[in-house]
């Protein structure tokens, strides 16, 4: 019995460390999209997530720091990947709605994989 939730608390932080690095890979694209539709739309252009985000903290997109912005992309594809989806961070334009289909679609397929992971651990381990 020991053996099985060491074996199963082991499979359970591989998998949370593996989410957290494809969480953070998509964290980086997200915030590619916004920085590369910033410097192909015009100065008047104010759509995308970063134009929310300075909104809110009441400073101009190009004074927000790569910690903001790195911290809410995160923030973004964690609540995704989850399935939680706040909605004070959402796509915009359709480049980053695309992007959020795509991450619906990995974080369901992480879902699964949770699920096929950790059923026969858990099974294993009430018997």
């Amino acid at each position: 019995m020991d053996r099985y939730s060491q074996y199963t608390a082991m499979i359970l932080t591989l998998l949370m460390l593996l989410f957290s690095l494809v969480a953070h890979w998509l964290a980086c694209v997200w915030y590619v999209i916004a920085e590369k539709e910033n410097m192909l739309n015009d100065s008047g252009w104010e759509t995308g997530w970063m134009h929310a985000l300075a909104e809110r903290l009441r400073v101009p997109v190009y004074n927000i720091t790569n910690a903001e912005a790195y911290s809410t992309a995160l923030y973004f594809t964690f609540t995704s990947l989850t399935s939680v989806g706040f909605g004070n961070v959402s796509a915009n334009t359709t480049a980053e709605k695309v992007f959020s289909i795509i991450m619906m679609l990995i974080g369901g397929e992480c879902s699964k994989l949770y699920s096929i992971l950790c059923n026969p651990l858990h099974a294993h381990m009430y018997v």
